[in-house]
């Protein structure tokens, strides 16, 4: 069955062009001013719930059908046993060829549905939507401008918030969604090759205008900058950082300075050095792991590290090297409770990515996509708000972990992001009938 899979996609390109990078290529090196042309551009949310982080519930994951098939029919087949795979196709005849391959190899295709929307490229996680969630508990699309001169795949988080009829977020901040994690505290790592106008980026971003963009669309106070890998093709973060819950982030480790391209040895570890000094935006301090990175060999730089949280789920890139087994055990242990799936990606990494660039999240819905069942005040949910209420918020904010989305939106009575002992005078209030 493998073999008539790979037939029929052959068939399919044969005709077509190679596939498109993770990175630019020479010729779209020469088309850096059409970034962003015809970009909708909107003011930011008035308030803002939650971004969600990278570890957090998510109803299904995005994928467009572009190139690397065999993979994407292994992944969106794992997704589709217990959630929503969706699949991007340019049009009616990509959605049958799909439908045939994914049908073969077994795929629960009622978990599959099909977007009809025109991309260029396979590489989502770096121009698909972003997410928030709103005080009713709603989802809103937030939209990059995305650093590579292909207007399909810029248009598509647009285009998708107008199909699925949600709100819509234009930001005018030029960035790749493979170069942010979100912790879910109110932090974002990011590498500096946002500042570098030959990746095409906007040569004249300013740290307060990158702080800025985050704090008004996403509600992220703290704007981590790192230094970013070198000779990997696009200088993303999540080629060698990766978190994993709101206090753990995984750095990746060359065993030697000769293993890793140019300087990457040290620049992983002053990564490393330099989260492991941080707090997140609760005031914990981070925790480190070190994870393997495989040698630099023949230009590419392999990673295990570009790996994609599905709910319970972590899928893995592997490449048939020694080491493969240990990681995968390392997975196993700093995620207990999660199912560790390990993918041959030999073929999509000398393009400059793996797993984790190949698909893009939708958060999971709230209760009825909303939070209108929670009233004001009533934090502990039993309708009605009294002492307990009170006592509740107090250990919300003495613990210090992530809040659920609408028991924020209970707590936060003055509506202001945060959830502090400000909101309690209001709840008392309420309380005594003030």
């Amino acid at each position: 069955m493998k073999f008539l899979t790979t037939l029929l996609i052959v068939f399919s390109i044969a005709f077509g062009q190679e596939p498109l990078p993770r990175g630019l290529t020479a010729e779209e090196k020469t088309r850096l001013r059409e970034i962003g042309i015809n970009r909708t551009i909107t003011d930011p949310p008035d308030s803002i719930m939650y971004a969600p982080a990278e570890f957090d519930s998510v109803a299904g994951m995005i994928f467009a059908w572009e190139a690397y098939y065999d993979l994407l029919t292994d992944l969106i087949k794992e997704v589709a046993e217990d959630d929503t795979a969706w699949v991007v196709v340019d049009n009616i005849a990509e959605e049958v060829s799909a439908t045939t391959l994914l049908t073969n190899e077994g795929v629960n295709m009622d978990h599959v549905v099909f977007l009809p929307i025109a991309t260029n490229s396979v590489w989502i996680r770096d121009y698909g939507p972003w997410w928030i969630y709103q005080p009713d508990g709603s989802r809103a699309v937030l939209d990059l401008v995305y650093n590579r001169p292909r207007p399909q795949d810029d248009a598509y988080p647009e285009e998708l918030a107008t199909l699925w009829n949600i709100d819509y977020y234009g930001l005018g901040l030029v960035e790749a969604g493979g170069n942010m994690l979100l912790d879910g505290t109110g932090n974002v790592f990011i590498s500096n090759i946002i500042f570098d106008a030959s990746q095409g980026f906007d040569p004249n971003l300013t740290q307060d205008q990158l702080d800025e963009y985050f704090l008004d669309y996403y509600g992220v106070e703290n704007v981590i900058i790192t230094d970013h890998l070198q000779y990997d093709g696009t200088g993303h973060i999540d080629m060698f950082v990766k978190v994993i819950n709101d206090t753990t982030v995984i750095v990746g480790e060359y065993t030697s300075s000769s293993a890793g391209a140019g300087n990457n040895y040290n620049i992983c570890n002053n990564v490393a050095a330099q989260i492991a000094g941080l707090t997140n935006g609760n005031g914990r301090p981070y925790t480190v792991e070190r994870m393997l990175m495989p040698p630099y060999s023949g230009g590419v730089t392999y990673t295990y590290i570009n790996s994609l949280i599905v709910n319970k789920k972590v899928f893995v890139p592997i490449y048939g090297f020694s080491t493969d087994t240990d990681v995968l055990t390392q997975y196993e242990q700093l995620m207990p409770g999660y199912e560790i799936i390990g993918y041959d990606c030999n073929q999509i990494i000398p393009a400059n990515g793996a797993i984790h660039c190949i698909a893009m999240k939708v958060p999971a819905m709230l209760p009825q996509d909303s939070c209108t069942q929670w009233s004001k005040g009533d934090v502990n949910t039993d309708e009605v708000v009294d002492i307990m209420d009170v006592l509740t918020t107090v250990d919300i904010i003495l613990d210090a972990d992530e809040i659920e989305p609408c028991v924020q939106f209970a707590a936060d009575m003055n509506e202001d992001g945060d959830v502090t002992f400000f909101d309690i005078i209001q709840i008392l209030n309420i309380i005594m009938d003030l």
